[in-house]
């Protein structure tokens, strides 16, 4: 167990709207030995499922990025914990959580998801990753770390050890349960089922991979859905009503219990033109055992073992996307292999107990540093 002295590490953790993943390695963490509280919303299943764990949790709905009230509800916390790690989970978080904790002895700890929206010259950014006060950005892939390694110019530039590489894991059992059947969205039984479900804003490459659709052969045995915020805006409709597969294309905006609706689904492609994380949307997708199809955007290529549990294809490439669909439907041993593949991934590789214990790596380096 991890320590500090002869006590556990005491881990302040600032969280606004939590996801399962990130509630999943704070539970994890507190089962491991580190003494965690968690700031988060309060009436969210996150925040219940952290009490459910006996986790000590600080119900708190933060809403903006410098606030008076919460910056001062942070730092009567952290005076009375006496905390060692202040763990900044989000962008309102670090921005309260840096005014917070000025004065204090406590090692400070921020999060990336994303690449892009940094610079030196921007003010904001100063009081947000950049500030020098930070001792560690954790980063959700390799790209973000490399990303913020670039940064700025010689003499200006973050030192090399401040931002590190930490997968977020997820927890499979959470999507136990049987399938949705796709009979509701119009996809009949015995299609072989391609989706997009992505927040359909301009960097995710929509359009682009409407048009790997587009060109297939015709007369295939292909149902697409497509669904997601932002999905059904009237530049994809107008997109897929003149597509030559538009009769078997189905799209939707969000929609609820995505995970059950994957296991349905036989490839899952993200078509990302730039910027992107370690997307939880192919995360789930594989655990449902759907092959993905992602470009060389960003963290993506690290969810997959290239051409062995998915393909990575380069980005606005919508040949390359309509080849690798075509493959895996008139291969379908290939399919099962890969599919078998993709869910393995996510067991061995993106494990929520190895989040945990790799954050606690970062706490114990911090700490000794």
């Amino acid at each position: 167990m991890s320590s500090t002295g002869k006590r556990p590490i005491r881990v302040l953790c600032i969280n606004g709207e939590s996801d399962p993943a990130e509630t999943g390695s704070f539970i994890e963490m507190h089962r491991m030995g580190i003494d965690i509280t968690v700031i988060t919303w309060p009436g969210t299943a996150n925040h219940d499922a952290l009490v459910a764990a006996g986790v000590a949790v600080v119900p708190y709905v933060l809403k903006w990025k410098i606030s008076w009230p919460c910056i001062r509800l942070i730092r009567a916390e952290l005076k009375r914990g006496q905390y060692d790690v202040l763990h900044m989970l989000d962008k309102r978080a670090t921005m309260n959580g840096l005014m917070a904790s000025i004065g204090i002895d406590v090692k400070l700890i921020a999060y990336r998801g994303i690449i892009g929206n940094l610079a030196y010259w921007s003010p904001q950014s100063w009081l947000y990753l950049l500030n020098p006060r930070i001792d560690r950005i954790i980063c959700v892939c390799d790209a973000i770390r490399r990303y913020l390694l670039d940064l700025g110019m010689p003499g200006l530039r973050l030192e090399r050890d401040v931002p590190v590489t930490v997968h977020k894991g997820h927890r499979p059992e959470l999507y136990d349960g049987d399938a949705e059947d796709l009979a509701q969205f119009g996809i009949p039984e015995d299609a072989f089922v391609v989706a997009c479900t992505v927040r359909a804003v301009p960097r995710k490459g929509v359009p682009v991979f409407i048009e790997a659709i587009n060109g297939l052969p015709p007369g295939l045995n292909i149902h697409v859905l497509m669904a997601g915020s932002k999905m059904d805006s009237p530049l994809h409709q107008g997109l897929v009503a003149e597509n030559s597969y538009a009769s078997n294309i189905h799209l939707f905006g969000f929609l609820q219990r995505m995970p059950w609706i994957l296991k349905g689904v036989d490839v899952s492609v993200l078509p990302s033109l730039k910027r992107e994380g370690l997307p939880r949307a192919m995360l789930e997708a594989m655990i449902a055992g759907v092959v993905p199809i992602v470009t060389n955007s960003g963290g993506s290529p690290e969810l997959i073992e290239k051409d062995v549990s998915g393909f990575v294809v380069e980005p606005g490439d919508a040949a390359a996307i309509r080849e690798k669909i075509l493959e895996l439907y008139n291969d379908r041993d290939l399919l099962t292999r890969m599919s078998a593949a993709a869910k393995q991934r996510v067991l061995t590789s993106f494990t929520i107990e190895k989040t945990a214990r790799e954050t606690i790596a970062v706490y114990d380096d911090v700490l000794a540093s």
